[in-house]
């Protein structure tokens, strides 16, 4: 993949680079992506999403909770 930076992103990767950051401007690329995935995609934030996400859908009626025992069907037996 080409991706062709212009503007303030290309000053950027290349003050990224002068500073030591990385060694190439594809390099600082990923290692601005890889920062931006931490922030915006850690998993503890993925999964309170996935979270908030299920509690809206059993507040509106669009999913419902089981019981232990329906969740664990034949092996409920097991939960005592």
């Amino acid at each position: 993949m080409n991706v062709d930076f212009r503007g303030r992103t290309k000053q950027i990767l290349k003050n990224m680079v002068e500073e030591g950051y990385a060694n190439t401007q594809s390099e600082a690329a990923r290692l601005a992506i890889v920062q931006f995935g931490e922030e915006h995609f850690s998993e503890v934030d993925l999964v309170n999403r996935k979270l908030d996400k299920l509690n809206k859908d059993i507040e509106e009626g669009k999913s419902k909770l089981l019981t232990p025992e329906q969740a664990l069907g034949k092996y409920a037996k097991f939960l005592k």
